[in-house]
């Protein structure tokens, strides 16, 4: 019995620690501590643990934790949180369920802001990411709109909030990605692609679809203004894709579909090069999983054919753990991974072969090692007619030419990331790059939901910030960029706490460093 005991309790002050060391994080790294503060307003040494001191005594005394946030008004406009740190409870729970004290928080937001100016946002040459849709027109078997939204997945976006609502910023920006379930397929995409085109034609509209859609005025909107496309095809022909992608019994109408994509995009692919902008080709992307595994050299030919602009994988997630460190069906793909990163070795510098969009940290880090130990001869000799068909291409090239024509247009030039990879690179900031999202990006679904990433936990919601005067809605952007849920999440992303970002996510696993999508790809051609 009493090693029982003596086990059991040890196993009781492990757990208690592993909280306690979490509930400091949350004290430490919240924008309402402020470490320097505490240690002068109550007379600590510079050298005190000011996070555990307040966590485990500062609050019982009534201290408080900056001059931002009063331990005793929290206290008395939440009496059910007595007997809990305050500023704890505010972290975890009290933000979400919007406290009575929230609305003091909020008043003193220009002077937190002043206090971190680097939690500040004016979304310079940011990204705009208008979710128009959640409908499509396509029944991918791994959709994650139809996944994850559930009744939700049909709905469109309230058009006055792009056409209204979002003027104010779109002058602060450099990028609006037009996306959802498929970015022609909704009612108004056409009348908001060509208001963009004609109203604020400085922005380069990029946008994401399977290509259904895509018919002539499409094509023609996109080619006169520059549009940076973007297709899921997901297969190099039509009995793969039935097989791989289409979630219907009816393989019929998916073999009838896949000629329809293709034809649009060669459509498109050839009126640009008659009009000399084949540096403006679509971006093509396949998801991979089990029953496509062995159809990637076919697809990249598919796509070097067609002039991709680059060539998108992703690891299809209903077959694998995102959260896991290792393939769930590693006999398939695991050598997917391998022939990819292989690929991006031999094609550096002509075509980027992007796939780094969710890896398992466990399986990437010996697989690179051994691609990096093959000599470079022999993967040109296995890669031969790829490396024919990609004759001539250049990753630098392309883009000089896109920004000259974007130049003579009046467009804003993009840098090499933002025409790639226009919401998952790195930004500098200081010393070290960090997370570009948090800063420069906005992501605004159907519902309203307002988040500067896609892969962070939901923030806020449009609808929440609009206003009527003389019967006209309006929302101040000012309030929202910098919004405590924002400026409090850049805070603790500052201090390497990515508490809300998804684990899966392309840019941080969450249990490691920050590490570029562009890692390998891209920096090769530098």
């Amino acid at each position: 019995m009493k090693l029982l005991d003596k086990l059991f309790g040890k196993a009781k002050k492990e757990v208690t620690t592993e909280k306690f060391d979490e509930d400091r994080q949350i004290i430490a790294n919240s924008i309402l501590f402020d470490c320097e503060w505490y240690c002068k307003e109550y007379g600590f040494g510079k050298y005190l643990d000011a996070a555990s001191h307040y966590l485990k005594i500062g609050w019982i005394e009534g201290k408080n934790p900056s001059k931002f946030f009063s331990t005793r008004e929290y206290q008395e406009k939440n009496p059910d949180v007595v007997g809990m740190n305050p500023l704890l409870h505010f972290e975890r729970f009290g933000i979400k369920e919007n406290r009575s004290y929230r609305a003091e928080i909020d008043k003193k937001m220009p002077e937190i802001l002043e206090r971190y100016p680097e939690c500040k946002t004016e979304l310079k040459n940011g990204l705009l990411r208008i979710r128009i849709t959640n409908a499509c027109n396509a029944k991918c078997r791994y959709c994650g709109v139809r996944c994850t939204f559930g009744e939700e997945s049909t709905h469109a976006m309230i058009s006055s909030w792009y056409y209204e609502l979002c003027k104010p910023i779109y002058d602060k920006i450099g990028v609006v990605l037009i996306t959802g379930g498929d970015a022609f397929f909704a009612k108004e995409s056409f009348n908001y692609m060509l208001f963009m085109s004609e109203k604020f034609p400085q922005i380069t509209l990029m946008t994401e679809s399977n290509g259904m859609a895509f018919n002539e005025k499409f094509q023609e909107l996109a080619m006169n203004n520059l549009f940076k496309t973007h297709f899921s095809i997901n297969a190099s022909n039509a009995e793969v894709f039935a097989k791989s992608c289409w979630d219907l019994d009816d393989s019929a109408s998916a073999k009838r579909i896949f000629p329809i994509m293709i034809r649009n995009i060669r459509n498109y692919v050839e009126k640009l090069r008659r009009e000399d902008k084949l540096c403006f080709a679509p971006d093509l992307s396949m998801v991979i999983n089990k029953d496509n595994a062995d159809d990637i050299l076919n697809f990249v030919e598919l796509s070097l054919e067609l002039h991709a602009g680059f060539i998108v994988f992703f690891f299809d997630y209903t077959e694998n753990d995102m959260n896991g460190e290792f393939f769930t069906n590693p006999a398939v793909t695991r050598p997917a991974m391998k022939t990819l990163m292989e690929l991006e070795r031999i094609l550096a510098e002509k075509i980027i072969i992007y796939f780094r969009l969710w890896m398992p940290s466990g399986e990437a880090a010996a697989l690179q090692q051994e691609v990096e130990a093959i000599p470079l001869e022999k993967l040109k000799i296995k890669y031969e007619k790829i490396l024919k068909m990609a004759e001539g291409r250049s990753i630098a090239g392309e883009l000089a030419k896109r920004n000259e024509i974007r130049r003579k247009m009046g467009k804003k030039e993009l840098t090499m990331v933002d025409d790639i990879s226009p919401s998952l690179h790195l930004r500098q900031e200081t010393d070290r790059e960090i997370c570009f999202a948090p800063w420069n990006e906005i992501d605004l679904y159907p519902d309203g939901r307002m988040d500067f990433c896609g892969w962070f936990e939901p923030t806020l919601n449009i609808k929440n910030f609009i206003q009527v005067e003389n019967g006209k809605e309006f929302v101040d952007w000012e309030k929202i960029l910098n919004s405590f849920e924002y400026a409090s999440a850049r805070y603790r992303i500052l201090h390497d706490d990515f508490r809300g970002c998804q684990v899966c996510c392309p840019m941080n696993s969450v249990k490691s460093p920050v590490e570029a999508v562009t890692k390998y790809n891209f920096d090769r051609t530098r």
